[in-house]
């Protein structure tokens, strides 16, 4: 509760190899937004991968465990084993948000936006908008939208269930998913208000001053860029986090050159970081907010060769996808 997580994460390990069934101390390291997931460690997917390998013989059929499982498989990219497990976990308990995340996900990395969209959608009209995850639930479905050039249910989620005000979610979710989903509505050649971006620039300064996790940085950092607001990028940038503080500085900066129009520079600044971008946190699919900027900046400086080569180097399941056609008709 002190906030020292690298103590914290060796006492947890330490109490889960007595007791692997306290599942309320065996979660605090099970997923993406756990002690694990924000380590700023490398290997931090392989290493949740293993730790809910290691849970599940004691938990056999629970679908908390399976979901969890899962989730680790589908971020290594295990997809057909991750759908049978989240698949279990879903038989189990069909009205789990995070098991209806997990399947989301997995869609996602598959490149199946229209069985995503059938599936989520059925799925969000039984879920009650006060639950926490309705939000960032509400944000896949807007990605799959945008994806599918259904601009008008994009801004439709936005504005119902996803932006400041109207989601109930965590703060570090509202800002994520809102400003994620608009800057990549913008690389698809999507004129977006410059009213949103200062929302949720203020929302970021209101919320999240400093600098803390890197994954919640770098989409305050997109924020205040868009919004031209100087003072509170110079606030967040003061004083970098000690774990990824290194990622998190080039971001920034990158996304600063990508609101003046370097795109030069914005793809020197973002290219430092991507070595290990897994690092900073979060899923495969929100950290596409990254390889989606690096590609728009290099479609715009008419790399287009350069471009498709890294996408299939680096994240060919977005090859498909109609945001990154959207780049390459908007340049």
């Amino acid at each position: 509760m002190a906030g020292r997580t690298a103590e914290a994460y060796a006492a947890i390990r330490a109490h889960v190899d007595l007791y692997p069934r306290d599942a309320l101390i065996a979660q605090t390291c099970s997923s993406v937004f756990g002690l694990i997931g924000f380590s700023g460690q490398p290997g931090r997917e392989a290493e949740i991968l293993a730790y809910t390998a290691g849970l599940l013989p004691h938990y056999r059929e629970d679908w908390w465990c399976l979901s969890q499982y899962a989730f680790a498989l589908c971020e290594t990219g295990a997809l057909d084993r991750a759908a049978r497990y989240i698949d279990r976990s879903l038989a189990l308990n069909p009205q789990n948000a995070h098991g209806a995340h997990v399947r989301s996900h997995v869609y996602y990395e598959a490149g199946d936006p229209k069985l995503g969209v059938a599936y989520l959608g059925e799925w969000l009209a039984g879920y009650h908008r006060e639950g926490y995850l309705h939000g960032h639930l509400s944000w896949h479905a807007a990605l799959w939208a945008l994806e599918q050039g259904d601009v008008a249910t994009m801004w439709d989620r936005i504005d119902a269930d996803i932006r400041p005000g109207a989601s109930a979610g965590l703060p570090i979710n509202v800002l994520t998913d809102t400003a994620s989903i608009l800057h990549r509505a913008e690389m698809a050649g999507v004129p977006v208000p410059q009213a949103r971006w200062d929302e949720i620039s203020a929302y970021a300064a209101q919320f999240f001053p400093k600098a803390g996790l890197g994954f919640v940085d770098i989409h305050a950092a997109l924020a205040h860029a868009m919004a031209g607001d100087g003072d509170a990028m110079a606030r967040l940038m003061e004083t970098p986090n000690d774990l990824t503080g290194d990622l998190v500085t080039p971001i920034a900066e990158g996304y600063l050159a990508l609101s003046r129009g370097d795109w030069a520079e914005a793809v020197q600044c973002l290219s430092s970081a991507m070595a290990d971008h897994a690092r900073l946190g979060g899923s495969r699919a929100q950290r596409d907010l990254l390889e989606i900027s690096l590609l728009g900046a290099l479609l715009r400086l008419g790399k287009e060769s350069e471009a498709r080569r890294l996408l299939a180097l680096r994240r060919p399941a977005l090859a498909r996808s109609r945001v990154v056609h959207g780049l390459e008709a908007h340049i």
